[in-house]
């Protein structure tokens, strides 16, 4: 056992000092305050030892997130054996028989100097990235920092600790990728799960077919003008790929950071890129001649024959060069047999290897591909419906319908990771806000996420060793751009992170949120912009048009912190008057409202101009849907600036105004907007009454209900901006 020194000269902040737990997210597993303060000052020395890459990385990326993030700039050097050690933060590194388990470490601070002891690269990097947190625990940015004195001892309660990101549908940046993997390292996850290929686009390079990227990697994006932008004359084609060498770079940055990257090539489904590229390899003979365009299941499958599988296994054996995990997922999630029900010859092939049917098909299929890739001392990842006729022998269950696949493969004896669609969905939208960013129907909350069971009951103990651990998965179908995609997993990420750390009698809602308000400061200070949802005020306005007033209730998702609010258009401050009951108020007015915590404004200010016709108006959001699912909010792709994000059940678009007040009312204005119908499902009905031409009915009281007013649709026909539509309302307008 040897010391180490990574060690910094300070002194600083008692607040919090009698809190429950410091303000971090995760939580540490264990921690005691003890007696004194420390100050961090511009300066302080960072040591390490000349002969420990991981120590010395871990002192650099410590320094530079403090210097970005609290204004201290901190001096990393190596340890020289000359000389005394004179820094005083010490990283010591523990042999491997003394670590309580992976990824643990231990850390000290004390009026003399901070100690952090790990046995492992994640140990030393997640005690450096405490430290970090304890130093941004308060709201100050500049100046000397003052720690409590504290001993904490501290370990992830599961070994997987996940986010897949879907660069399939639509693609980032290398460089957004990069920032993605520091904040999940900042967040103490340690595996991306990469979604490379599906049907909307092959985005790897694969040397030895170079038309997966050629021809797989580009699509027509959908759009109410056709293929070509009016504006420009430009095809909106869409796509592109990662270089092996910019995978390389990113797997060697990732593992830095203590993060694995796990690559998703989809088999024998989600095929349709691939087999546009290289259409012999497929289940039909007639020939896709590019990738799909529009989103959900698609029939698409690998045929069986041998040059399939040689094809597969070359296209592995290249993935397996760029990516040391030892899992690669290989998809297996919604294959559709129609084609291989349809196929003689693969019916033939079912006949001579004894298969009674295309499930069983199926798990033959990837059984093969488990086969190959137990050869060469990996292991299989898939999502749940692997296991529907017979699970390979090395494989891994990734239950994503449910929890119900993971429990199964469990009791089996196999490893599972837990990623069900509710609440570990994060292309889910966070609340139904009107400002809220596109995503599907559903709401996955911060709190939803933070409730999650990752210890199923129906579980023995030691079944529950099979749970690897969890995973939120952000897909990108509707959530288009690097904003959209920085939005979605925050703070959603804050909440993932904390249950994937800590066991669940350990948790505590209520402490979350207070460490959360310090948390949202550090992703300021980091440029992430994370959606307020979760302390964001919303307001509810009913309007009484006789006298020209409106009723105002005022709330937000979380029920955190004291919201105060104005009326006059004046800035709302922690003195504002405090919103404590529904209160009313003259038209027009305007209101502005906040949570407050401490003084501050976790959230967001609202900002409403309330007047006769503000105070009616309802954004599709505020809306309730005649049928919830399927449901999609979601905006024009390629987005167009000025467009709103529409919320709509895309097979029935219909939408009720609950408590319409219509006193008075002579006419109704409906803002459309012609977003091109995008998901494809074989085993669902058509959309009804799909023709662009066609018309919004306005019904009274019920969906069924007697029609007061038809707008055609047909003068919103191919116009790149929303159009407003109007239509009279017949005397005398009576409630809904």
């Amino acid at each position: 056992m040897f010391a180490l020194s990574f060690v910094v000269p300070f002194s600083v902040n008692l607040a919090r000092a009698q809190s429950k737990t410091p303000a971090i997210i995760p939580a540490p597993l264990s921690f005691r305050v003890t007696t004194g303060t420390l100050k961090v000052s511009d300066g302080a020395v960072l040591s390490f030892p000349s002969d420990d890459a991981d120590a010395e990385f871990a002192a650099q990326f410590l320094a530079g997130v403090v210097q970005r993030t609290r204004g201290i700039k901190l001096t990393p050097r190596p340890e020289s054996g000359q000389a005394p050690n004179t820094a005083l933060i010490v990283f010591r590194r523990k042999s491997s028989e003394d670590a309580m388990r992976k990824d643990s470490y231990d850390l000290q601070i004390s009026p003399e100097g901070v100690r952090i002891a790990a046995a492992d690269r994640g140990g030393l990097l997640y005690g450096a990235i405490t430290l970090w947190g304890l130093l941004t625990a308060d709201a100050a940015r500049d100046g000397d920092a003052v720690l409590n004195c504290v001993s904490i001892s501290d370990a992830p309660e599961l070994p997987w600790r996940g986010i897949m990101l879907d660069s399939a549908r639509h693609m980032q940046s290398v460089e957004f990728i990069q920032e993605l993997i520091d904040w999940m390292a900042l967040h103490k996850l340690n595996i991306l799960h990469w979604h490379l290929t599906d049907d909307q686009g092959w985005r790897l390079e694969i040397k030895q077919y170079p038309k997966l990227t050629k021809i797989g990697g580009w699509r027509e994006l959908p759009s109410v003008a056709g293929k070509t932008d009016p504006a420009t004359g430009n095809s909106y084609r869409y796509g592109g790929y990662y270089s092996q060498e910019q995978v390389r770079r990113l797997v060697a940055y990732a593992a830095q950071r203590n993060i694995t990257i796990v690559p998703e090539i989809e088999m024998p489904g989600h095929a349709s890129a691939a087999l546009a590229a290289y259409p012999q390899f497929g289940s039909s003979d007639a020939h896709l001649s590019a990738p799909v365009s529009e989103y959900g299941i698609f029939p698409n499958l690998y045929n069986v024959n041998e040059e399939t599988f040689t094809f597969l296994e070359n296209i592995l054996a290249e993935v397996m060069r760029l990516f040391p995990s030892t899992y690669i997922h290989v998809g297996g999630d919604e294959a559709v047999k129609d084609q291989w029900k349809a196929s003689p010859q693969i019916q033939a092939q079912m006949r001579a290897l004894g298969i009674k049917d295309e499930d069983q098909l199926q798990s033959y299929f990837i059984k093969r591909i488990d086969a190959f890739l137990t050869s060469h001392g990996r292991r299989t990842l898939g999502w749940d419906e692997i296991l529907e006729g017979g699970l390979a022998s090395n494989a891994t269950v990734m239950s994503w319908r449910g929890m119900q696949g993971g429990i199964s493969a469990a009791k089996q004896g196999h490893d599972a990771i837990l990623t069900p669609t509710r609440p570990l969905y994060f292309n889910y939208r966070q609340s139904d806000a009107a400002d809220e960013a596109p995503g599907r129907f559903a709401l996955n909350t911060l709190s939803d996420v933070y409730g999650f069971d990752t210890a199923p009951a129906m579980l023995t103990a030691e079944e529950r060793k099979h749970i690897l651990g969890i995973q939120a998965n952000l897909w990108t179908e509707y959530v288009i751009t690097e904003d959209r995609v920085q939005w979605m997993p925050f703070p959603r990420m804050a909440a993932l992170a904390e249950v994937a750390w800590l066991p669940p009698a350990k948790r505590n809602w209520n402490d979350f949120l207070d460490r959360l308000v310090a948390e949202k400061k550090r992703y300021e200070a980091l440029g992430i912009h994370d959606a307020p949802s979760a302390f964001r005020v919303r307001s509810i306005q009913h309007l009484n048009p006789g006298q020209n007033r409106a009723s105002v209730e005022l709330h937000n998702q979380t029920g955190f912190g004291e919201i105060r609010y104005t009326v006059d258009g004046s800035v709302v401050t922690a003195s504002s008057p405090l919103y404590e009951k529904s209160f009313d108020l003259s038209l027009p007015s305007r209101l502005r409202a906040a949570a407050f915590h401490d003084g501050e404004i976790p959230g967001s200010v609202i900002d409403r101009e309330l007047n006769a016709v503000t105070v009616r108006r309802r954004f599709s959001q505020d809306l309730k849907l005649c049928v919830n699912d399927p449901s999609i909010q979601m905006e024009p792709d390629p987005p167009v600036p000025g467009r709103p994000v529409m919320l709509a059940n895309y097979q029935n678009p219909c939408w009720i105004y609950t408590e319409a007040e219509l006193i008075g009312i002579k006419r109704i204005s409906a803002q459309v907007d012609p977003l091109p119908y995008v998901f494809h499902d074989p085993r669902s009905k058509p959309p009804q009454n799909p023709s662009l031409s066609g018309e919004l009915q306005v019904r009274m009281d019920t969906c069924g209900g007697p029609v007061v007013a038809t707008l055609p649709l047909k003068p919103a026909v191919g116009h790149r901006n929303v159009t407003w539509l109007h239509a009279s309302l017949p005397p005398p307008a009576r409630s809904a």
